[in-house]
């Protein structure tokens, strides 16, 4: 591929800064050439650090005549009403996870876009890139688990009071974190929108049913700090999910003795766990490459955390170059978001929410 992708960037905040500047330093097909922030300090920090033109007007990322594509890492409720100015200027449009705080947003995005004839994705879809999901998603099809029966996803943190008003690099002082409105929920929408996605990438299976509850314990915030949450798949498999961003004795990386997160399959003829940076199988099918009736470790090169993201921006400049729908099409970011969206009226409720909303 002789040319690249070329991004203007809306919003030079905590993602943009720690990760996605860096991305788009790496990737092959792809690659940053303007940006902008309303505050005018973090755009000239910005410019500093990464080399690019940034300001705090926003046309001047929109009517940018050499922008193909735009990245908004901006409050969430931002991200559909950036995204359709993006789209009707002609612009391919990236949005950080969530793509939206409601459905009727989301589907306000999907449609702009295409009414554009334009490119749109939401970036958690980028966890299908990781070599552990991958190997995953071919050992499911290699009938290594045989039919799915559940899923299990846990994780906790014990995020600092500073991280509501500054993220984790305290960079720029904001509330957005705290406000349902702004954020659309806490810890479920915020981090676990990942593992949601990865669930229902690698199973194939759609969430029809969920039941939440959910609190905020230790946080003074509008948003939760811990939930738990049931699902069950169009197969009638069950999930079930814990995930709490105020655990004393958890850092960032997770409790100590135990992984951040931990995600697993269960099968009717075998397992998958992801461990850290390794999967674990085990399988009672004849399955290359595994071991019957044994656990067989599968270990991974270590990759920085970029990895995963670098793939998904050229894999998304391919798109838009070869004339064809992204891997994670808008509709893939709509169709995660409501099934948290379904927790969150569950556990407001304290009634079982079916799918579709």
């Amino acid at each position: 591929m002789t040319r690249k992708l070329r991004f203007g960037l809306i919003g030079l905040g905590e993602i943009a800064y720690s990760s996605t500047g860096h991305v788009l330093q790496q990737t092959a097909n792809a690659e940053m050439i303007v940006g902008m922030d309303p505050l005018p300090d973090i755009a000239a920090s910005y410019q500093a650090t990464f080399g690019i033109p940034c300001s705090t007007n926003l046309e001047d990322v929109l009517s940018h005549p050499d922008v193909d594509a735009v990245v908004i890492s901006t409050p969430h409720n931002l991200h559909v009403p950036l995204g359709i100015q993006a789209a009707q200027a002609g612009k391919h449009v990236i949005v950080e996870k969530p793509m939206a705080t409601t459905l009727e947003d989301a589907d306000a995005l999907i449609a702009a876009c295409k009414n554009a004839g334009v490119l749109c994705s939401s970036k958690e879809g980028s966890v299908r890139y990781q070599p552990a999901t991958a190997k995953a998603k071919a050992l499911i099809a290699q009938g290594a688990i045989g039919e799915l029966m559940a899923t299990q996803v846990s994780g906790a943190s014990n995020k600092p009071p500073s991280y509501w008003t500054g993220g984790y690099t305290g960079r720029i002082q904001t509330t957005w974190r705290k406000s349902k409105f702004e954020s659309g929920g806490g810890v479920l929408i915020m981090n676990y929108i990942y593992d949601f996605y990865r669930m229902r990438y690698l199973t194939g299976q759609e969430v029809t049913r969920v039941f939440a509850e959910f609190g905020t314990f230790r946080t003074p915030v509008e948003v939760e700090d811990f939930i738990t949450v049931t699902l069950r798949y169009t197969n009638g498999a069950l999930g079930s999910w814990m995930a709490s961003s105020c655990v004393p004795g958890a850092s960032k990386m997770g409790a100590r003795g135990t992984k951040a997160t931990d995600n697993r399959l269960f099968g009717t003829a075998g397992q998958i766990v992801f461990d850290n940076n390794d999967l674990l199988v085990y399988t009672d099918n004849e399955v290359e490459g595994l071991t019957r009736g044994e656990w067989t470790v599968i270990s991974f090169p270590q990759q920085s955390d970029d990895y995963a993201y670098c793939v998904y921006f050229d894999k998304f400049a391919e798109a838009v170059f070869e004339g064809r729908e992204p891997d994670v099409p808008g509709e893939e970011g709509r169709k995660t978001l409501e099934v948290l969206l379904a927790a969150y009226r569950s556990g407001e409720t304290h009634q079982p929410v079916t799918l579709p909303l």
